[in-house]
């Protein structure tokens, strides 16, 4: 299973098969490319089910407004409209940082009518070692609040238009603040971030 995914969901099908699926022309400034061999799924799949895995190359998917999956660091092209909605959050854990990410991320882009794309492998991984069951452990706070996460940044007003990208990140991470899923001091980092990005772009 991709990290981040709720396990709770783990079994249920898709919602619409993909032959029923509508062709359209989207704006994506922020595109997942898939990784044969070794991809980022979570610990349990490691722990449970056999790699390595290979993907189809004949198949991209759009996600828009309301549709929820997260995305990790890996094999992701960000196109300089997105560039401030980067910003990784300091205070969780290594495993969840960059999948908290990308939900503040698509919260933001559906602001601006962007969509996410996944589209077929670009590239293949070796791992690193790794211990499993410690990733185990950094993924949990996900499976607890992920779905938490995504609840409350769905309820959030937002406001379209680049020119607030800065304005709503902030607000999503204020959330998340307030929810107690990150320390107050994530708050500072994140202005020094901003701060960053606004010289960058004068």
């Amino acid at each position: 299973m991709a990290r981040g995914l709720p396990l709770d969901a783990v079994t249920e099908p898709l919602p619409t098969p993909w032959e029923q699926l509508e062709l359209t022309t989207v704006d994506c400034p922020i595109q997942q490319g898939l990784a044969d061999q070794n991809p980022d799924v979570d610990a349990i799949y490691r722990l449970t089910l056999p790699l390595p895995q290979d993907f189809r190359r004949d198949r991209r998917l759009a996600l828009g407004k309301n549709s929820w999956c997260p995305f990790n660091s890996q094999n992701t092209t960000w196109w300089r409209d997105a560039f401030p909605l980067l910003y990784l959050p300091a205070y969780c854990s290594f495993r969840m940082t960059d999948i908290w990410r990308s939900f503040v991320a698509q919260r933001i882009a559906w602001e601006n009518d962007w969509c996410l794309l996944f589209h077929e492998p670009t590239v293949w991984q070796e791992r690193n070692e790794h211990n499993l069951m410690r990733d185990f452990e950094q993924e949990i706070p996900g499976y607890l609040h992920n779905r938490q996460i995504g609840a409350a940044l769905q309820a959030l007003t937002l406001k379209p238009g680049r020119a607030y990208l800065a304005e709503n990140l902030r607000c999503c991470y204020e959330k998340l603040v307030s929810l107690e899923l990150l320390d107050a001091g994530e708050l500072a980092l994140l202005d020094d971030w901003l701060d960053d990005i606004a010289r960058l772009s004068q």
